[in-house]
């Protein structure tokens, strides 16, 4: 089994939704740095990566578990490009399968 490499491509920050719909201040995400690579753990090669955001992790893990075990998500080879679910300030993931 494989794992999956997992890149910090953007961070994002909408401060216009941030104004109306949230009650208190934010600013982009504090959890993960553009370029910080991350990398699958465990023996099966999904576990979530040590110091990964939980919430972004739930959002990705399913196309970790197939780029790590070979597959292919929505594209010609072993990348995927997603972002986790956080409307107001989201993060870009690059996810590629490593042996």
């Amino acid at each position: 089994m494989g794992r999956c490499r997992i890149t910090i491509l953007r961070k994002l920050y909408f401060d216009d939704l941030a104004r109306e719909f949230q009650p208190f201040d934010l600013a982009e995400c504090p959890s993960m740095s553009v370029g910080e690579v991350f990398y699958t753990a465990g023996p099966f090669g999904v576990d979530m990566p040590e110091g990964f955001c939980p919430p972004a992790w739930n959002a990705i893990m399913p196309f970790a578990q197939v780029l790590a075990s070979g597959g292919k998500v929505y594209s010609r080879d072993e990348t995927h490009i997603t972002a986790c679910p956080d409307g107001i300030r989201p993060v870009l993931f690059k996810m590629e399968g490593v042996k």
